[in-house]
């Protein structure tokens, strides 16, 4: 079997990667190779431990994921029902301001009847809040399911007649249409930090879209997020692919205007070394930035090279600060119970963003976003939390030539002020959860960067400001790319987010030679659902049915 060359290369093994690979090689029974510069697959899938405690990296929750709902079927189908997802506490959002705090349920009406209940004066507006984000993710989701070609582009070309994503209105200037209230106006968006932009500066149909995912409540991926490269990766290996780590691609190989190999550097040798692997189809999981600015060499004439250059420039990618706490006691004792707590220093939330790099150096953050992973997970050894906070890259900038893990006493000294000023907001909000902390790591920009290569460390691929999504930009998150045999996948083709990023591999799967229609996908996720039900029905069978 020849090592170096494969039907499928993907760059990258993010949400968007493994989804490609895992229908490609059991549909289609492609032999597929993953490339991967971390140590570990996954992306921001991929999850972590430090002595008894583990922590999962980029997923904190996820919606969409009960029985039977077609996210979940694909899913599982992605994974071969490998993964399982446990239902968060019916709790599952707490929003706390400086003199209120609003709980958010696992169910949209009593989310509406509380909203009134809170302010009474708007329930006209909040009723009709909730009607335009369902129609506004709709026309984003359906704008984004026909960019894989054939019957849905048509489809969505005349859906866009009648409703189209209105992707230059911001939410700010949704919000100040329709509302009167500045604390109501600040509780809808208490959950713009899953997509990163505040709201002036966020589309309001990406951040419907949000909204609309949490609407029913959130799940969590049980025994972490790492069982979910792990199952795909079974898959690859079982049609002869393979996941190749700590090989960072440094050149898409082009001959004659067609891409047909990846050039990579071995990360962690000794000396430096390069190798190349070939295939007639190349999947991008990186990027568009790193893709068309990195990957495709400088003299291969891209169209829009210049004009994503431009965009790039102007908007920093959105990324952050993580601090991973390890508990002595179990949270429960001081009233958690698995939910995520959004807090927030004021109601103003662009001002938030805007601080990013101010926080940094003042130690003053204005707002943090705490999760508590051991409590979601009926696997968990042992009792851990995350506090994110927003950051911004150029404030850590100067040690960036530093290696990881050795950069010096000046970082270090910092992230340890940084790590006691995230404990300090949330202590005085809890008090007791600082008391309880045996162990605390802080992840920073150079974090991310270093581990997936995302431009100035970002963990969302391209912002999701509303130049991104004008038509004469289209082209920069278009599952085909410029150059024959190379495509594009993951969350660029949509927004970030575990689920967006596997419709982006499902997308893409579409537009491949021999690839896979989205309708056909779906037939296959719920052909798959129906053989799991049956093989659990055969499984749970009593004694008395089984003798019959």
């Amino acid at each position: 079997m020849n090592t170096s060359h494969y039907d499928i290369i993907l760059i990258g093994s993010g949400m968007g990667a493994l989804t490609a690979a895992s229908l490609m090689a059991q549909m289609r029974g492609k032999r597929i190779l993953v490339l991967e510069r971390h140590f570990k697959a996954g992306g921001y899938t991929h999850s972590f431990k430090r002595q008894k405690f583990h922590w999962d990296v980029g997923i904190h929750y996820v919606g969409e994921m009960g029985e039977g709902s077609q996210m979940r079927r694909l899913f599982d189908l992605v994974t071969q029902g490998r993964v399982g997802w446990q239902k968060m506490p019916d709790l599952f959002e707490k929003f706390v301001y400086p003199d209120f705090t609003f709980n958010l349920y696992s169910n949209k009406e009593r989310y509406i009847r509380d909203l009134i209940e809170q302010f009474p004066k708007e329930e006209k507006a909040i009723r009709q809040y909730f009607r335009d984000t369902a129609k506004a993710a709709s026309a984003l989701g359906m704008q984004a399911t026909s960019k894989s070609g054939g019957w849905l582009k048509l489809l969505g070309a005349v859906v866009n007649l009648f409703n189209p994503p209105r992707l230059n209105l911001t939410t700010q200037e949704y919000l100040d249409r329709h509302f009167q209230n500045p604390k109501l106006k600040a509780l809808l968006v208490s959950q713009w930090g899953t997509y990163g932009l505040p709201p002036s500066k966020s589309p309001f149909a990406v951040h419907s879209a949000i909204a609309q995912h949490y609407l029913e409540g959130a799940y969590y991926p049980v025994g972490g997020a790492g069982n979910i490269a792990a199952s795909v990766r079974e898959t690859v290996e079982a049609s002869g692919g393979k996941f190749l780590l700590n090989r960072e691609a440094t050149e898409i190989l082009i001959e004659n205007s067609k891409a047909v190999g990846v050039r990579v550097r071995k990360v962690n040798a000794k000396e430096e070394t390069f190798e190349e692997y070939y295939a007639p189809v190349i999947v991008s999981n990186v990027g568009a930035t790193a893709t068309y600015l990195k990957l495709i060499p400088s003299d291969y004439p891209i169209s829009f090279r210049e004009s994503l250059r431009r965009f790039v420039e102007q908007h920093s990618p959105v990324t952050n600060v993580t601090l991973y706490l390890g508990f002595s006691e179990d949270p429960c004792k001081l009233g958690f119970q698995g939910e995520n707590h959004w807090i927030y220093e004021s109601f103003d939330h662009d001002s938030i963003y805007n601080r990013r790099g101010k926080w940094i150096e003042d130690g003053k953050p204005m707002g943090v976003y705490l999760s508590f992973p051991s409590l979601k997970d009926p696997q968990a050894k042992a009792h851990t939390a995350e506090i994110i906070a927003w950051a911004d890259y150029e404030t850590f900038a100067r040690w960036r030539e530093q290696s990881w893990l050795r950069r010096d006493e000046e970082y270090r000294a910092l992230k340890q002020r940084l790590s006691q000023a995230l404990i300090d907001l949330v202590d005085r909000h809890y008090p007791g959860l600082a008391k309880i902390i045996e162990y605390q790591e802080l992840s920073t920009p150079l974090t991310n960067e270093h581990f997936t290569g995302h431009d100035r460390g970002g963990i969302y691929g391209l912002p999701i400001a509303p130049e991104r999504f004008e038509k004469e930009n289209a082209a920069w998150t278009h599952p085909k790319t410029p150059v024959a045999g190379l495509y594009l996948t993951g969350a660029d083709l949509f927004m970030g987010g575990i689920v967006p990023a596997m419709m982006g591999g499902v997308v893409t799967v579409a537009n491949l030679p021999d690839g896979i229609s989205l309708p056909q996908v779906f037939m296959a996720a719920g052909r798959f659902k129906s053989a799991m039900e049956k093989q659990e029905s055969h499984l749970t069978r009593t004694p008395r049915a089984l003798s019959q």
